[in-house]
């Protein structure tokens, strides 16, 4: 029964469509933009590849965010949440008044609207995929960098 079912969906949703060829697209990983992570945004050597912008169906962007040994972002929050998918090593995370925290490669970070956080990696490589939601065409509103200090007080707290 399930053989003849997935050709079927695959012929009805082109002929629903016109064409499947305008409703997805695949851009080479050559093609996405990457820049060095701005020193008023983040400590450390940072590189940001962008994946993918919001758009019109879609209402969240996508980035791959590598950092170098204890580098790490701003404080900052998200007026749309953000989700983070760590991709290598380890992510060490802190929400403003609570303890600090790690992700490991595999582990997803949620983070609900307008909470004030940072992350980074902790005394190796790190990196996660971000999906960061928009609203009224904002995605992020950063603020202070996260002092030497905070950030050793934090990697005691996830020994």
């Amino acid at each position: 029964m399930f053989k003849f079912l997935k050709p079927f969906c695959l012929f009805a949703c082109i002929v629903a469509s016109g064409s499947a060829a305008e409703n997805q697209t695949i851009e080479n990983q050559d093609s996405h933009p990457n820049f060095k992570g701005d020193s008023k945004i983040f400590s450390g050597d940072v590189k940001v590849t962008l994946l993918f912008e919001n758009k019109q169906w879609r209402e969240f962007g996508g980035a791959l965010v590598e950092f170098s040994p204890n580098a790490r972002s701003a404080w900052h929050t998200h007026p749309a949440g953000q989700t983070l998918i760590v991709t290598e090593g380890e992510i060490i995370t802190q929400v403003e008044g609570e303890k600090a925290s790690v992700a490991k490669k595999g582990d997803v970070i949620s983070c609900p609207p307008n909470i004030k956080h940072w992350h980074g990696a902790r005394n190796s490589k790190g990196a996660h995929i971000a999906l960061t939601g928009y609203k009224e065409g904002k995605n992020v509103e950063w603020l202070e960098l996260v002092s030497d200090e905070d950030y050793q007080k934090a990697l005691k707290e996830t020994k």
